[in-house]
């Protein structure tokens, strides 16, 4: 399968309310780029997230990139040839969600190549995915902040509850109380610090929430605190997620060696099919549950997430592919499938994120 064009796309998807987390980021639009790569007639479709806040990527930066450096770099390639594809991508330093879009729509490629779906392709099977909702700090008052998990629930049937916190320890513990009474004990609860707590302040506010089933906590102190991260999944029966501290194989190792963390977070729009491989068996070596996270992608990359949750064993938690509904509107031709708190998709070749043209045309940015 000879790669012959990759393509970069960047496009503007209107949120229908603006998203806030940790002490910078805030976005009202989807502002992303579609990867495409051709190859025998075949086209692979993925998804890059620009968060220049985290990665220090821009959809400008994505962009160029993709078309100027990294794409010409693939053309001529096999797309079955991962291990050889993946030194050549290797050989340009970081750009973590260029790489990892551009991984995925390589998979996507041979999926369809060989007649399987994704999920088949990585060694499971087509099944639905349980999802979680992200709950924003974009909220008037702790009943509103309530009442849209309600609303979820009840309309999606989803159980499963991300909560942003970090910057109001004392709010922070008051709102998973009033979501614990408010959903009842089905509900599984966690929450995202981002890194705002400190080592003290983390101790004390997760073991209040303790009390109330928190499942696990995402980031509660600075990923460069070293054995105080330790000190803090020590002295609290709540496993600690990994997600910033876990950008790379080799940060992976370290804290699974390290033994600060319980459960192991990995973004499909960060680390790409491959590594994200590499990354849930080690995790499965150390007997580690994992996690999907989104990094907040639309529907195409939701659905390619999805395929990688379906496949392996040891992602055990709900995975963060709810983003989509959260959206003015989508690329995908076929609408994403979110009933009974599961994210259902085709057992088809490949991906299955079929770009419907007309809303690709209303929705790219053409510079």
């Amino acid at each position: 399968m000879k790669i012959e064009r990759v393509e970069a796309i960047p496009f503007r998807i209107p949120l229908k309310k603006a998203s806030r987390w940790g002490a910078h980021g805030k976005r009202d639009a989807q502002d992303h780029v579609l990867i495409r790569i051709y190859a025998d007639g075949l086209v692979g479709t993925a998804e890059a997230p620009a968060r220049p806040t985290i990665y220090g990527e821009t959809q400008r930066s994505i962009v160029h990139i993709v078309r100027d450096v990294l794409g010409p770099m693939l053309v001529g390639r096999d797309a079955l040839d991962r291990e050889g594809y993946q030194a050549a991508l290797a050989a340009i330093p970081w750009n973590p969600t260029a790489k990892a879009a551009l991984d995925t729509a390589l998979h996507d490629v041979a999926a369809q190549g060989l007649g399987v779906s994704l999920a088949r392709l990585l060694g499971g099977t087509v099944k639905p995915v349980d999802v979680s909702w992200m709950l924003s700090l974009n909220f008037d008052n702790d009943e509103e902040f309530v009442q849209e998990a309600v609303s979820i629930r009840d309309q999606y049937g989803i159980q499963a509850f991300k909560i942003k916190a970090g910057a109001d320890p004392e709010g922070d513990i008051q709102r998973l109380r009033m979501l614990r009474e408010t959903l009842g004990d089905k509900a599984l609860l966690f929450i995202d610090a981002n890194q705002l707590y400190t080592p003290d302040v983390a101790i004390r506010t997760i073991n209040a929430m303790a009390q109330y089933g928190l499942a696990m906590a995402e980031e509660p102190v600075a990923i460069g605190l070293g054995a105080y991260r330790k000190k803090v999944a020590d002295a609290t029966s709540v496993p600690i997620l990994a997600d910033d501290s876990v950008f790379s194989l080799t940060d992976v190792r370290r804290e699974l060696q390290d033994g600060a963390i319980g459960v192991m977070g990995i973004k499909i729009a960060r680390t790409g099919m491959y590594e994200s491989t590499r990354i849930v068996h080690m995790a499965e070596g150390y007997g580690m549950p994992c996690w999907i996270g989104s990094q907040g992608v639309s529907g195409v990359g939701a659905v390619a997430s999805a395929h990688f949750a379906a496949a392996f064993r040891a992602v055990t938690y709900p995975a963060d592919l709810s983003t989509p509904l959260k959206q003015e509107d989508d690329l995908l031709a076929r609408p994403i499938d979110i009933r009974d708190g599961k994210l259902h998709v085709l057992d088809a070749p490949g991906i299955g994120a079929e770009v419907d043209p007309e809303k690709l045309a209303r929705y790219r940015l053409d510079w």
